[in-house]
């Protein structure tokens, strides 16, 4: 038996919710964690997803921000946020557990623009993520999915030389997602494809998709119990060159179950 975990920065859940039923319905993933919903709870297109026999799981404001965890599994346990409440006021964090593994869906703040107090918020909020791994990652299969806003090295942008210290490729950025692998996870997809360009993301400017100019931020990282159970790690790049896509594109995880 296998699961399907797949990750997906959707940029609007309303605006996308074709493009993202779509897929469902070609993939039946067992789990879907979404980023930047832009809904509030209330206003969640439910629907589909329970049409389709889907839980749904989520921490979602208005215009802004939200992650969602949908299963076919029923979660044994949800927690918004971190524990000490940082940054709760932007719904970018969810902990959902299962019976066979735990799923932390995180949508890391971008940052703006690395002189910004914004960009400050990013690197705290990946310090924080660190320490939540350090909690939890001795409690069975961990997957620590979402979009990190963080291409972890040259191979994950188009352009390393000029995107070097720029948001998304800042050394600080990517010291502390070294730290947060540093707590036993490992970016599962460089397990499987460990050399070449690889992107989940690419500007809705300047041609970027069709011309490849894209990084890979939209990253699954998974601690050595759900390393030993990976089976492939891939992006899917088709649903970027669909009618009215999402800016990013699916990372999907197989995962054998026990």
């Amino acid at each position: 038996m296998q699961n399907r975990i797949a990750s997906w920065n959707v940029n609007s859940i309303r605006a996308r919710l074709p493009v993202v039923m779509r897929w469902i319905e070609e993939n039946s993933p067992d789990v879907l964690c979404l980023q930047e919903l832009k809904v509030e709870e209330d206003l969640f297109p439910r629907e589909p997803f329970e049409n389709a026999k889907y839980n749904i799981s989520m921490n979602a404001q208005k215009t802004w921000n939200g992650v969602a965890v949908i299963s076919k599994e029923k979660p044994l346990e949800v927690e918004k946020g971190f524990p000490d409440g940082f940054l709760d006021e932007q719904k970018r964090l969810i902990t959902v557990e299962f019976p066979s593994f735990t799923v932390v869906n995180a949508y890391v703040p971008n940052g703006g623009d690395v002189t910004l107090d914004r960009f400050r918020d990013k690197l705290e909020f990946l310090d924080r993520m660190k320490d939540l791994v350090r909690a939890r990652s001795s409690c069975g299969k961990l997957i620590v999915t979402g979009d990190f806003n963080v291409a972890p090295e040259a191979d994950d942008v188009y352009d390393p030389q000029a995107l070097e210290g720029k948001v998304c490729f800042h050394p600080e950025e990517r010291r502390r997602l070294k730290n947060i692998l540093s707590e036993g996870m490992e970016d599962v997809f460089r397990k499987f494809q460990p050399k070449g360009k690889a992107y989940s993301w690419w500007d809705y400017r300047a041609a970027a998709f069709r011309r490849n100019m894209g990084m890979r931020l939209d990253l699954v990282l998974l601690n050595p119990a759900a390393s030993e159970a990976a089976e492939a790690c891939e992006i899917d790049i088709e649903p970027r060159g669909w009618e009215k896509p999402s800016d990013h594109t699916p990372v999907v995880l197989t995962m054998k179950t026990d």
